[in-house]
C-alpha cells in the first residue's frame, strides 16, 4: 500500500453565464467590472476577460453537450439546478431582449487568477454584459 503524505489536490469547476448585447469585448467587459483602463488590476481581469471568451459556448448547446445534463432534464430545470431562479429569469429576459446569452467553465486547473475567480462567486451586472458565475464548485 502506498500512502501520499505529500499536497494533495482536487481540482474543480464553476459553471458561469454570460449575457452580452452586442460583441464581448474586453472594453465593455472592463467598464462592466468597474475598471478604468489605468486600474492596477487591470492585468487581472484582461487575464479573467480572455478566459471566459475562450470559454464561451451557447447556452443550449453548453446544455446539450455539458456532462452533468441528463436528456430528461429541461434546459430551464438544468439552469436552476446550476443557478437561482433569479439568473434563469434573467437568462429568459436577456434572450428576449436580444441579448447572447453563453455558457462556459472556470477551471481551478488554470493559473492562480483563474483558480481565483473559480473559487470565488461573482455577479457583473451592467447595461450591455451580465456576468453570473455564482455557480461555485467548491
Amino acid at each position: 500500500m502506498k500512502i501520499k503524505i505529500d499536497f494533495v489536490t482536487n481540482s474543480s469547476s464553476t459553471c458561469f453565464v454570460v449575457m452580452c448585447k452586442g460583441h464581448f469585448t474586453l472594453e465593455k467587459f472592463i467598464i462592466s467590472a468597474g475598471l478604468t483602463i489605468d486600474s492596477p488590476f487591470i492585468d487581472i481581469f484582461e487575464e479573467l476577460f480572455n478566459y471566459i471568451k475562450n470559454d464561451l459556448t451557447p447556452i443550449h448547446d453548453f446544455i446539450k453537450n455539458d456532462k452533468w445534463y441528463k436528456p430528461h432534464t429541461t434546459e430551464k430545470d438544468f439552469i436552476k439546478s446550476n443557478f437561482s431562479e433569479r439568473t434563469y429569469k434573467k437568462i429568459v429576459e436577456a434572450e428576449k431582449n436580444g441579448y447572447d446569452v453563453y455558457m462556459g467553465r472556470l477551471s481551478s486547473d488554470e493559473n492562480e487568477i483563474i483558480t481565483f475567480f473559480c473559487t470565488t462567486s461573482f455577479v457583473i451586472d451592467s447595461n450591455n454584459i451580465i456576468i453570473d458565475a455564482t455557480n461555485d464548485g467548491w
